[in-house]
């Protein structure tokens, strides 16, 4: 008989600063109601300079861990095209934060918004095959944007981080992993080819997501088996978002696929208003996602108020720039919807401190000095000493000084 495997715990991390998008479209002469319209972002998330991905990712991790022995993980694999060190991973810097044990395997991994999904695809082979020996996995997609001011990619920019316990008691999602679809090419269309540059083309890039949208759906439909009815098959559909907004376009795809009569646009709006809006209401409150987008939309299905039951098949399409795109499928479990709402996500959003938008523009250019800066301390006296309203006693990682190229962190 077959192993149960997928997602026991799941926790967000959305920083602990946010921009009002409206605010942001005055401030760049742009119509604010068209800026939320046309991207269905109503905030983004912004990093303190005290904050990286290792910090976003301890912070996200260490309530998933609540109750966790940390004697029972025995792999930690981290997600991220937001590293600090192009040689040490990130995981070794969380395993230790988070107090691991030493005879764990720890890796980091990279392929763009793909990350999150790459770094959780090992975790769950590995539970699946047994040779996990009874222990967990705990999995973590961690990224945030670079400076972008006053660009037409502004408006899409964000951060956040994802943590998951993966194992064979998957209380939250079981993944069904006998259907899986993919579907690569080689591109270029977002890119980083240096620790400060993050450019592209968006026209290739949005081309080039749905071509594996479709192509890795056609692949799931293959590895299925059978003739598949999508708008009968999943309850609710989750959507790779490097902006919320582009969920729409590619939702309308796979409607319209195989159709000989395409669905009018008032019947698209009604199906992904139903199936698709429930699970980007974290992503609208935090802008890109970058490879925690599967991991977020399905934390904001959980943690809303749509209707969800045992038993409910949900769709997931991961992809990532370069290019790969992923689509599977996972069963939401009996207890699913009290463990995401335990994590209390909705209410850690609540307490983010607004930035204006002369703040948000200090601290880019702030945070662009410490890139690659081989000696530095995070000036934590900003920001009318934030650090001390947020942080201060609150048990969240934070980067303490860079020396040497030498990082050092510790909870506040």
């Amino acid at each position: 008989m077959s192993r149960r495997v997928g997602i026991e715990k799941i926790n967000i991390y959305g920083t602990s600063m946010f921009l009002d998008q409206k605010k942001l479209a005055v401030a760049r002469g742009k119509d604010p109601e068209k800026v939320v319209s046309d991207f269905l972002i109503d905030t983004r998330s912004l990093n303190p300079p005290w904050e990286d991905t290792v910090t976003m990712a301890a912070n996200a991790a260490k309530k998933v861990m609540e109750g966790i022995d940390p004697e029972e993980i025995g792999m930690l694999i981290v997600g991220t095209e937001g590293s600090v060190d192009f040689g040490k991973p990130i995981s070794t810097n969380i395993m230790g934060a988070l107090g691991l044990h030493n005879n764990i395997r720890n890796y980091e991994t990279k392929h763009a918004c793909y990350s999150g999904v790459a770094a959780m695809d090992p975790a769950v082979s590995w539970v699946a095959s047994g040779f996990n020996h009874g222990k967990k996995a705990l999995v973590i997609a961690t990224d945030f944007s670079r400076e972008h001011l006053d660009t037409k990619e502004e408006f899409v920019m964000g951060g956040t981080a994802a943590a998951m316990i993966i194992s064979d008691n998957p209380e939250v999602l079981e993944l069904e992993m006998n259907k899986r679809g993919t579907w690569s090419t080689d591109i270029y269309d977002t890119f980083r080819p240096t620790a400060l540059a993050e450019v592209g083309n968006n026209e290739v890039s949005l081309y080039s997501y749905m071509d594996a949208l479709e192509g890795s759906y056609i692949d799931y439909c293959k590895k299925a088996g059978k003739e598949i009815d999508f708008e009968k098959e999943f309850r609710y559909n989750l959507y790779h978002t490097p902006f919320p907004g582009i969920a729409f376009q590619g939702h309308r795809t796979l409607l319209n696929k195989d159709r000989e009569v395409r669905l009018k646009k008032k019947e698209i709006q009604a199906d992904f208003d139903k199936r698709v809006m429930p699970g980007l209401q974290l992503s609208r409150r935090i802008g890109s996602t970058y490879g925690c987008s599967n991991f977020v939309g399905l934390a904001a299905l959980l943690s809303g108020d749509a209707p969800v039951d045992e038993g409910d098949r949900i769709s997931l399409f991961a992809y990532g720039s370069g290019a790969i795109g992923e689509f599977y499928s996972g069963i939401l479990q009996k207890n699913s919807r009290k463990i995401v709402k335990d994590m209390k996500i909705h209410e850690t959003f609540d307490q983010r401190r607004e930035c204006s938008v002369e703040e948000y523009e200090m601290v880019e250019k702030l945070r662009n000095t410490y890139v690659e800066n081989a000696n530095f301390k995070p000036d934590f006296s900003i920001l009318d000493d934030h650090y001390k309203k947020h942080y201060e006693g609150k048990g969240l990682l934070v980067l303490k000084e860079v020396k040497d190229y030498y990082r050092t962190y510790e909870w506040s």
